[in-house]
């Protein structure tokens, strides 16, 4: 063991290489650092922005929809109280398209996967058109 090379602990006579090996270890860490911190920082940027943008659109569309459905369902609403008020038998419709406007999911009204136009549904229009149709009747 008298020998220098055979001493682990000697670095003294690799000195060069061994920082070499520790400074392209570290520029290899901080590149895969700021790589996937760019990445994220990126990523986050994204989100926002199409995120934003698919709230805003989705608002859009859906502020009117909800209008409209509430509109109709406090008109039948109404118009029914006062049929109770008054004693005079309700038609059987008008409870029919409550409890339907009720029950109404926000997939019933808007097709999500229609991007470019309306993306109100058939059945939506339907709805309300029905319930339309009986206000005006009565």
């Amino acid at each position: 063991m008298d020998n220098i090379n055979s001493d682990v602990w000697d670095l003294d006579h690799d000195d060069a290489t061994t920082e070499r090996m520790i400074l392209d270890h570290t520029q290899q860490k901080l590149k895969r650092e700021f790589t996937n911190t760019g990445y994220r920082a990126g990523l986050d940027a994204s989100k926002t922005t199409t995120m934003q943008e698919g709230f805003d659109q989705g608002l859009s569309y859906s502020i009117p929809h909800g209008q409209t459905a509430g509109t109709v369902l406090g008109a039948l609403v109404a118009r029914r109280t006062v049929y109770r008020k008054l004693n005079i038998v309700c038609p059987p419709q008008v409870d029919a398209l409550i409890m339907r406007l009720r029950a109404l999911t926000h997939a019933q009204a808007l097709d999500k996967s229609v991007t470019d136009s309306d993306p109100t549904t058939e059945s939506f229009k339907t709805l309300v058109e029905e319930a339309n149709a009986v206000l005006v009747s009565e």
